[in-house]
């Protein structure tokens, strides 16, 4: 069987290099779509249940969904731990799951119980979402900045979120620095000293105007008072015209304070040159190519800071530029390896083998790259690390079968017999030392603990390089070496044959 492929192989050389030509042409399309990044993001064994109910606080929250959804989720077997995190509006409960627990069954079962927990919470409350982890890492923090109303900056920035949400492969978009909408009393302590009242009453009785602030956040400071609302009435001409109920006195808002409705003092604040700023911080999913991404990104910035002319849109974390950086450090140590591999190869063996042998290690790459980039892997520095580890291995079945076929032509063949014969003698051993090389690798592939999940690249890749080296040397070097060693074997019967 093997003889026939090889035979094949040889036999058929136009064939041959067209497809060389065109695994040449793939390999670049390759090169340019796989995705580049730092580290492969990998699923870890978590599962995140997220949601929330605009306008309430976060202990409302708590007793509302947070806690009735813990208690309903310690039924399900392999969850380990449960964290949750509550802010006001929303919450998420972070589940760990158990060494070798099957994450897609926990999944279902987690999203049985959201399902049936629906029932208890808020009828207008949107069903929390459970989903599984996957470690991202940022792409690139966007500063947008200027000498305008916060308001002007929060709104460039949920239109330049609104537009990369467009883009294909970019993963979540967070904006730091934003806030909520609030209604501001300012008390008029003139007025309420008139009318005999204190503060503490106002505040009470304005808690109790839940029909116009529902599940809202009241805090007071000084002559002011706050409430924070995404549900309630915006309009400040109605909250002044609303009459509450002070010490058995009807009175109007707006007779004892000033309403206005604008944005919060936000939990979280972002600088940029030392003035604060709105912030994006952008990841990408596992599909993305970073580069190309950034490339996407940075235009559109410029696109809108021409709409934009008092804003500023700036990339103050560049995470590509690391990537090219650790990709570029990577290939070069890869680059000088093969370079001291060709010497010691021109040094060791006959130099018309060290030729036939230098042309595989590259194609042995080019085939890897393809593989990798079909099976949805991404150019790493762990991927790298594996092509690094594997460079040493690609030579020695190249090696091994140039040399058997140089053997056979010294025997007096003809180089298309010695490239069969040859090629075809060493298939048992090259194929048995290569699968023993990936058997002794396979270990990593399995291991179920979190660390074996994130480099698992590392076998698969090696894996990848060794099979296509296998390849390149029953299909694409027998032919080579047929070729090239007749050029020389004319040459040498050429010069026999020339009168003396």
């Amino acid at each position: 069987m093997i003889r026939k492929f090889i035979t094949f192989a040889v036999d058929k050389s136009i064939l041959n290099h067209i497809f060389f030509i065109l695994m040449l042409i793939m390999a670049l399309f390759a090169y340019k779509s796989i995705p580049k990044e730092l580290f492969p993001p990998s699923t870890l064994d978590k599962i995140i249940v997220s949601g929330g109910y605009p306008g309430t606080s976060g202990d409302i929250l708590d007793k509302m969904a947070v806690k009735p959804i813990e208690e309903d989720l310690k039924s399900v077997d392999n969850i380990s731990d449960m964290t949750s995190v509550i802010r006001n509006g929303q919450f998420s409960i972070t589940l760990d799951l158990k060494e070798g627990a099957n994450l897609q069954l926990v999944l279902n079962d987690v999203k049985d119980v959201i399902s049936n927990a629906k029932k208890d919470l808020p009828s207008d409350m949107n069903e929390p979402i459970a989903k599984s982890i996957v470690q991202q890492f940022p792409l690139l923090l966007v500063a947008v900045s200027g000498d305008v109303s916060k308001e002007k900056l929060l709104a460039a920035a949920q239109k330049l979120k609104s537009r990369l949400s467009n883009f294909k492969d970019l993963g979540t978009i967070d904006i730091r620095g934003d806030a909520d909408y609030e209604v501001k009393i300012s008390l008029n302590s003139a007025k309420i000293e008139a009318l005999g009242l204190n503060r503490s009453q106002i505040y009470s009785a304005i808690t109790t105007l839940s029909s116009i602030f529902p599940a809202g956040t009241i805090k007071s400071a000084g002559q002011k008072i706050y409430i924070s609302t995404i549900n309630g009435e915006k309009k400040t001409s109605k909250l002044e015209n609303t009459l509450i109920n002070i010490a058995g006195k009807q009175i109007r808002l707006k007779d004892i304070a000033t309403v206005s409705y604008g944005l919060s003092t936000s939990n979280e604040i972002s600088t940029f040159n030392g003035k604060e700023n709105i912030s994006l911080n952008i990841t990408k999913l596992k599909t993305g190519n970073a580069l190309e991404l950034s490339k996407k990104i940075k235009a559109l910035l410029k696109d809108f800071s021409k709409e934009y002319k008092d804003i500023s849109f700036d990339v103050y974390t560049d995470t590509t530029i690391w990537i090219k950086n650790r990709i570029n450090l990577v290939t070069s140590n890869i680059f000088f390896g093969l370079i001291l591999v060709f010497i010691s190869i021109f040094l060791s063996v006959n130099w018309k083998i060290s030729t036939v042998v230098a042309l595989g290690i590259p194609t042995s790459f080019f085939i890897g790259l393809i593989v990798a980039n079909e099976l949805g892997y991404s150019l790493n520095m762990l991927s790298m690390l594996g092509a690094l580890l594997a460079l040493g291995m690609l030579v020695d079945e190249a090696i091994v079968v140039a040399e058997n076929i140089y053997r056979h032509l010294e025997m007096g063949k003809s180089p298309r017999d010695a490239a069969i014969d040859g090629a075809t003698e060493m298939f048992p051993a090259v194929l048995t030392a290569t699968a023993t090389t990936i058997f002794a690798f396979l270990p990593l592939l399995i291991m179920s603990c979190k660390i074996g999940v994130f480099i698992k690249i590392l076998p698969v890749m090696i894996s990848v390089l060794l099979l296509s080296s296998l390849f390149e040397a029953f299909y694409f070097l027998p032919l080579h070496a047929k070729e090239f060693f007749s050029i020389k074997s004319k040459k040498s019967r050429s010069h026999e044959l020339a009168p003396h």
